[in-house]
Parts: C-alpha cells; sequence; structure tokens
C-alpha cells in the first residue's frame, strides 16, 4: 500500500483531470458563439442544438462518473499500484470522451460509428469503475472504513453498460444508453430473490 501522501496526490490528479475533461467540452461551443451575421442568440442556439445537447449531455455523464469515483475514493486511506492502473484507465476514458462527443454533435447523434465510440468510451469508464471496486475488495486494507462494500451495483451497471455497448451498433444508437435505466430495478429484483 502507498502512503497516505501518495493517495492524496493520486486523488487531486484525478479530481483535476476531470476538471480539465469536463472543461474541454465547452470549447467547441465557445467557437460557435463567435460574430454571427444577422442571426439572434435564439437563432443561433437552435441552429447549434445538436453541439448543446452533446454538451449537457457529456457534462452529465463525466460529472455522474466522478460522483461514484468520488464515494468509492472517500471511504478509502490508501491505494495499490493496481488501484492506480486501474484509475488511470477511467482517467482516460474520461478525458477522450469530449472526442466522441464532438463527433456526435457534428453528426447530430445519427453516425452509428460516432455513436458506438460515445458509448464504448463510457462503458470503458464503468469497466474501469468496476475494477477498481474489485481492487479494494481484494485489497480491504486501503478501505478499512467501508465494511458494507458490495460489488453488486458495479457488476450489473457494467453489465448493462456493456448490453448498451452492443446495441449502440444498430439503428438505437445513442437511445442504447437508456439501458442503465434498468439498474435500480435489476438490482431489486436481485435483492428480492436472495431476501
Amino acid at each position: 500500500m502507498e502512503t497516505q501522501r501518495g493517495f492524496e496526490r493520486l486523488v487531486n490528479f484525478s479530481d483535476a483531470v476531470v476538471a480539465i475533461a469536463a472543461t474541454l467540452l465547452i470549447l467547441p461551443l465557445v467557437d460557435i458563439a463567435g460574430p454571427t451575421e444577422g442571426m439572434t442568440t435564439w437563432e443561433l442556439i437552435a441552429e447549434h442544438g445538436a453541439e448543446i445537447f452533446a454538451f449537457v449531455l457529456s457534462f452529465v455523464v463525466i460529472f455522474r462518473l466522478w460522483l461514484t469515483h468520488h464515494r468509492i475514493f472517500s471511504d478509502l486511506i490508501g491505494y495499490t499500484k493496481t488501484l492506480a492502473w486501474a484509475n488511470f484507465v477511467w482517467l482516460l476514458s474520461i478525458v477522450f470522451l469530449p472526442f466522441p462527443t464532438k463527433l456526435i454533435a457534428e453528426k447530430e447523434g445519427f453516425d452509428p460509428s460516432a455513436s458506438s465510440l460515445y458509448v464504448g468510451t463510457i462503458a470503458v469508464s464503468v469497466i474501469a469503475i468496476f475494477l477498481i471496486e474489485l481492487v479494494i475488495e481484494y485489497n480491504p486494507d486501503i478501505a478499512p472504513y467501508n465494511s458494507g462494500r458490495s460489488l453488486l451495483g458495479g457488476s450489473i451497471t457494467a453489465i448493462l453498460m456493456l448490453v448498451a455497448f452492443v446495441l449502440s451498433f444498430t439503428v438505437v444508437g445513442l437511445w442504447s444508453l437508456l439501458a442503465l435505466a434498468l439498474e435500480s430495478p435489476v438490482h431489486r429484483l436481485i435483492d428480492r430473490r436472495r431476501g
């Protein structure tokens, strides 16, 4: 296990990378806000609705992923090299997300390959979070205060994200992300069967 100081640096680095990735999302919108010949603000917004939607969607996705990351890391007192590498994969997916965001904005969400790249990037992020949870499960000394940790939620989310990724190659496209809405019902069903 690495030192407390090293763990704090890992968390601070992760937060900084997420902040930069979220900031990168706005840059394409800044470009379209330049001088407009005879267009009102509302006409500009209407003309670039796909870009604005892609920005909001990705910002919410990054925020949701960061909340999960924050919840997991708030219980830790240290980390292992394996955890750092799993966190690196998670960070890589977060930093990469502005690229497929730009692609889905340009194609207005109707390009199957752009949609699949977008959903696939989120899938990598969710699976990396699940790997982080697995590492913690097998190294309980880095999370001594979290006695109630369960891998069930992370595994359900990872499986649903893989389903969404497969569906993204079909005409469903970005709508495949709605598969994540099944997370709570599946979790309740499993809990009911266990009880």
